[in-house]
């Protein structure tokens, strides 16, 4: 974990200042994450949890964008550096699983996730932000429009957290998991 650490403040992309904290230039903080659960339990309970899905896709389009320019790598190459960051980040370890190009897929693991340890057991996938997360990357990654899902969650008592990337059009929005997790 320290080597992502020194690559970012070599390239001065990691920087703490008088109160703030700027990972590729952009504003970051380090919330509790129990205090992160209670937001979305929050929006859980007026079923507007996808809020959190949404602000997750936008922030990942942007860092990813960020770190492209950064670090001028392949954008494919990218996906490697911000699972890495995202793993320091503290939302478990990303790990991906199957990288599709040809079709615009993939599926990654979220081991060890800190939401669905805090939000404790739910009978619906809920790492709403790091699948936003995700999701954007891979908007910047294939120049598409694309939507995730969480396949399988550890609140829900699966063994791990699972999440399935591709081109927005091609999910079944007649699928009770998908309209559930991509309903606006």
């Amino acid at each position: 974990m320290f080597g992502i650490v020194t690559k970012l403040l070599l390239h001065k992309q990691l920087v703490f200042d008088k109160g703030r904290i700027q990972i590729f230039g952009r504003y970051s903080s380090l919330l509790p994450s129990d205090a992160f659960v209670n937001i979305q339990k929050e929006l859980e309970q007026i079923n507007k949890e996808n809020i959190i899905y949404f602000s997750g896709k936008y922030s990942g389009k942007l860092w990813f964008i960020e770190m492209n320019k950064v670090f001028k790598i392949k954008s494919r190459d990218v996906i490697k550096l911000g699972s890495d960051i995202v793993t320091l980040a503290g939302w478990g370890e990303a790990v991906p699983k199957k990288d599709d190009a040809k079709n615009k897929t993939v599926i990654f693991n979220l081991n060890n996730s800190i939401v669905a340890k805090f939000h404790g057991k739910s009978n619906y996938a809920i790492d709403h932000f790091f699948r936003g997360l995700l999701c954007g990357a891979m908007c910047v990654i294939f120049k598409t429009d694309m939507d995730a899902i969480e396949t399988a969650c550890v609140a829900k008592g699966d063994r791990k957290c699972e999440f399935v990337v591709k081109p927005s059009k091609s999910f079944d929005f007649s699928d009770p998991i998908v309209k559930k997790q991509l309903k606006p």
